[in-house]
């Protein structure tokens, strides 16, 4: 003890200079957005190769499983592409889809997730893919199993983005059947489980029911699965239906995803921004 106390007394001086430098930093990088903005992005490199290493490691040890899943989901593929009359299944890459609907149009970008946190309240993700893939803020995060998330950030080559675990985190759902939608939000409790809301206690919901995406949200096509309803009770603030929702994808194992981009998005962000109340004049 009395050795650490003396180097203190001979570096004083360095040690509070240091100090010091660091608090400028701080406030620097704190106060500027363009600094702010390029510790973000060097951050986000940074801890996104990290993390790509650690997840190559990982995935090589879950490998079988993954082509497992990867078989399944290429036979699936190749059923749907016999029910269109589409002999060839040739694809190299994934194609766009239209959600009819919604006349929106969306493309896939195949991604790998390389971090993931389920334990925390504001869980977010890390995908090996940026900018110089395709992938912009806004854009959809989903799995073979149904939505996983949304794109916060989008560097170069990584993006972060916010998990449905999370509870700053809305996203649009509606029952498959009767198409009365809500909003889906996570309680921060358990990682196997979010909750809609907003459905009228009228509404009948039985135990089984799926829930799925409403399309009315330019981030994710319509009939996306989310999971099933497990029970349902009021809400005490809202007098509302509050229903306890299973989640299909097991958010503790993810290993692979597809980006979602609507190739429309920016036109339909542009309309709605343009919401004003406009004075017009009758016409005799």
């Amino acid at each position: 003890m009395q050795y650490i106390l003396n180097a203190i007394r001979r570096n004083g001086m360095l040690l509070i200079f240091v100090f010091l430098e660091l608090i400028a930093l701080f406030l620097v990088f704190k106060k500027n957005i363009y600094h702010e903005t390029i510790l973000a992005s060097a951050s986000t490199s940074f801890t996104g190769y990290v993390d790509d290493k650690i997840a190559k490691v990982t995935n090589f040890v879950n490998l079988p499983q993954t082509n497992s899943e990867l078989l399944d989901e290429n036979a699936f593929l190749r059923e749907q592409l016999l029910h269109l009359g589409i002999k060839d299944a040739k694809i190299k890459k994934f194609v766009k889809t239209d959600s009819l609907g919604y006349h929106q149009t969306y493309s896939f970008i195949p991604a790998e997730i390389i971090n993931n946190s389920i334990i925390k309240t504001q869980n977010l993700l890390t995908i090996d893919k940026g900018t110089n893939h395709g992938v912009e803020k806004g854009d959809g995060i989903i799995t073979n199993n149904g939505v996983i998330g949304i794109i916060t950030y989008a560097d170069k080559n990584y993006s972060r983005a916010i998990s449905l675990l999370n509870k700053d985190i809305n996203i649009n759902a509606r029952i498959k059947g009767n198409q009365y939608f809500g909003t889906i939000r996570w309680d921060g409790k358990d990682p196997r489980y979010v909750q809609l809301y907003e459905i009228p206690k009228y509404i009948p919901v039985k135990r089984g029911d799926i829930i799925e995406t409403d399309g009315k949200s330019p981030v994710f096509p319509e009939g996306l699965i989310i999971g099933q309803v497990v029970s349902k009770g009021v809400d005490e603030v809202s007098g509302e239906l509050k229903i306890q929702v299973r989640l299909k994808q097991d958010f503790a194992n993810l290993s692979q995803g597809y980006v979602v981009t609507n190739l429309n998005k920016v036109e339909v962000q542009r309309v709605e921004k343009s919401d004003t109340i406009t004075n017009t004049k009758n016409v005799q």
